[in-house]
């Protein structure tokens, strides 16, 4: 894999755009375009978010960091924290099908990255922190 991109952030709000800028350039340079692009914006925008909002709940804003690289075949990206641990298995599935009143929280933001993204896995190292990794089939190869 050659890595297009390494930066750490402050995980506060404003710097999700960045991030998602940073992923955005990292992707297009990948030979990702279109609808795999805007895919690749949204999951790492939620991922950010739920870092953001979920892994740091209760505590100082700790720092988030993203890290992007590529083959022939994948656009991968990984988004870690130092926050709270959590298990992607025990996030449960949202009812998308229900109606707004009849939703319980949660699960939303995990559900859009799964859907936009072709593989999805997390992992927690007590003391070392949550890496979500994702990745995108690229169509055509990548630079």
């Amino acid at each position: 894999m050659k890595q297009v991109v390494s930066c750490r952030f402050k995980a506060v709000l404003e710097n999700i755009p960045r991030a998602t800028e940073l992923v955005t350039q990292a992707a297009q340079k990948a030979g990702l375009t279109g609808k795999d692009l805007y895919q690749v914006q949204l999951a790492v925008d939620e991922a950010c978010a739920n870092v953001v909002h979920h892994a740091y709940q209760g505590m100082e804003p700790g720092d988030m960091e993203i890290c992007c690289s590529y083959n022939e075949q994948t656009f991968c990206i990984q988004v870690r924290d130092w926050g709270r641990g959590f298990d992607l298995g025990q996030v449960p599935e949202p009812c998308v099908h229900a109606t707004l009143e009849e939703r319980t929280l949660g699960g939303l933001g995990l559900f859009l990255i799964k859907e936009a993204m072709d593989q999805v896995y997390q992992s927690y190292y007590p003391g070392h922190g949550n890496i979500l990794v994702m990745l995108k089939r690229l169509p055509h190869g990548g630079e």
